[in-house]
């Protein structure tokens, strides 16, 4: 009998011996593998036995969770050609990951570049990656790791914790470690399936400050803004900020708040420039509503005199200079149209009493000089002279 006992001890021990190992799922170039019946396991984006991946590379992994479970997928090395920070991903070497199975396109996030979400969570039991490397690869480079852990969908996901409450799991994202804007702290939550930090209640105000002071994090981005209206502060939930809380650096510039743990206040900072870590907040059970990010009402624009002063400034110069310009042209346009009149026949000035002018032209056909005049051919007839002024006020006078 106790034989029968070891046996089926070391039998239950092998069984869970070969589901803790960790499993490493590479690149088939061409095929997508589906992984299934593991807790946890890891994708990397290169071939079998390599240390880079190489040019022209198009695989996929599906990862089944199993009935009533869901993945995490923590992304621990980036390594990827230079993308610029505003492209798609699409034309350059990336990692797709989708909420669903194969059958899913819309990614959750692409990773390009040196973009990296750090951590995504499906809705559902199935998550799809796909890997894209294209031929302009002339550097090696080693790729992306993914790490998946599998829990169940009433749980908090590793990692997280519920703060004492019971419909509500909570993270304080501490990659990166320099921290990130208001929005990329916003769309971090969001592969996570979750939102930006909603406190409203004294407990989760008091909970969540004694977790950011056990793991040593001074402040973080919370789901409070002003954004849609100036000086009205709201949660992404649409409610808003209650009276007991404390805030502080409230300005027309700072439209988004943290959590300071220290001084046990919210404050607010500019959305796109200060950079903070991230509290990110999700159901327990049930999916959860993603919020969206406010969009700005259409504000009175309150008009600076002194920038006003120095507009008008600007233009009266620039007219005055295009009126003097404009003055000048057409001085030119002038002048030339005279000179091109007089230009052919001009008269010299009658000498006591010559009637006859000497004819000037500019257009004539060299010949032979005569007595420095120039000759005509034969038969051509001379053109008289136009008789003078004096001659002619004579004849009338």
């Amino acid at each position: 009998m106790k034989m029968h006992q070891h046996q089926i001890i070391l039998i239950f021990f092998l069984i869970n011996f070969t589901r803790v190992i960790s499993v490493t799922h590479y690149c088939q170039n061409g095929n997508t593998q589906t992984i299934s019946g593991e807790t946890s396991g890891t994708i990397r984006t290169v071939l079998t036995g390599e240390n880079s991946y190489d040019n022209n590379l198009n695989c996929g992994w599906v990862i089944d969770g199993g009935l009533g479970k869901l993945i995490q997928l923590s992304i621990t090395h980036v390594n990827l050609q230079l993308a610029p920070s505003y492209s798609s991903c699409g034309t350059y070497d990336h990692l797709s990951i989708m909420d669903g199975d194969a059958t899913v396109t819309e990614a959750i996030t692409s990773i390009c570049g040196e973009r990296n979400p750090y951590e995504v969570l499906s809705s559902g039991r199935y998550l799809y990656l796909k890997f894209y490397s294209n031929d302009k690869n002339f550097y090696d480079h080693s790729g992306i790791t993914v790490n998946f852990q599998i829990f169940n969908e009433n749980e908090c996901p590793p990692d997280w914790t519920n703060l004492d409450t019971t419909d509500q799991c909570y993270r304080i994202r501490q990659s990166p470690v320099a921290g990130v804007d208001w929005n990329s702290a916003y769309d971090n939550c969001m592969f996570s399936q979750a939102n930006l930090a909603i406190i409203s209640h004294h407990e989760v105000f008091d909970n969540l400050r004694a977790h950011a002071q056990n793991v040593s994090v001074a402040s973080a981005w919370i789901g409070l803004t002003d954004i849609e209206t100036e000086g009205k502060f709201k949660w992404l939930n649409n409610s808003y900020l209650t009276d007991w809380i404390r805030t502080e650096g409230n300005n027309d510039d700072s439209d988004c708040a943290i959590f300071n743990f220290h001084t046990q206040k919210f404050q607010f900072k500019e959305c796109e420039r200060d950079k903070h870590l991230a509290v990110c907040q999700r159901n327990k059970v049930n999916k959860t509503t993603i919020f969206s990010i406010p969009v700005e009402k259409e504000k009175e624009k309150k008009v600076d005199h002194f920038n006003l002063r120095i507009v008008l400034i600007i233009v009266g110069i620039l007219l005055a200079i295009i009126i003097v310009v404009t003055i000048i042209v057409c001085k030119r346009k002038r002048k030339y149209r005279y000179k091109q009149a007089h230009r052919s026949i001009e008269m010299d000035s009658v000498q006591d009493g010559e009637e006859t002018p000497r004819l000037v032209s500019t257009n004539y056909t060299e010949g032979p000089q005569i007595d420095n005049k120039t000759s005509l051919p034969e038969g051509t007839i001379h053109p008289s002279a136009p008789p003078s002024y004096d001659h002619v006020m004579g004849g009338h006078a």
